[in-house]
């Protein structure tokens, strides 16, 4: 096998490493952002209620009412709590898939950058032949004419 082939080969498996590290970035970075919304939602739906039970108790409520306001809102401060650790591992996840994919992208670009000096390399060398066949065409050539 040449060497030529050897990198194209290298670099091909490179490729596909990167492409599947890709794939797994994509993956990760749109579960992130789902947390994320879902941590929005959930911050949204505190200031919400919070905000129903003060009004509430500024017009006046039961204690009953009261007492599951602040039952739900601890729910909820509860679920937002979790899901800020959720986002915190996903955030951890993205970094690590992040710098998974900068290696994987890394290595292919130095198997590129192998495959094109040694393409350049087989090049120089291919020219190098022809100009010394051109040169004994002509050293031929000369010496027959005389």
């Amino acid at each position: 096998m040449s060497s030529q082939s050897t990198f194209v080969m290298l670099r091909d498996l490179a490729q596909k490493e990167v492409d599947a590290a890709t794939t797994h970035l994509g993956q990760v970075q749109k579960a992130y952002s789902q947390a994320e919304q879902q941590l929005n939602m959930l911050l949204g739906y505190h200031d919400d209620y919070r905000q129903r039970l003060s009004d509430s108790m500024t017009e006046g409520m039961a204690n009953t009412a009261w007492q599951n306001y602040q039952q739900f809102i601890l729910t909820l401060e509860k679920a937002i709590e979790q899901h800020q650790h959720q986002l915190l591992n996903w955030s951890s996840r993205l970094d690590q898939a992040v710098k998974a994919w900068q290696e994987k992208q890394q290595r292919l670009n130095a198997f590129s950058t192998l495959q094109q000096r040694e393409q350049t390399k087989m090049l120089a060398h291919e020219n190098r032949l022809e100009q010394k066949r051109m040169d004994e065409f002509a050293q031929r050539a000369s010496m027959r004419k005389t």
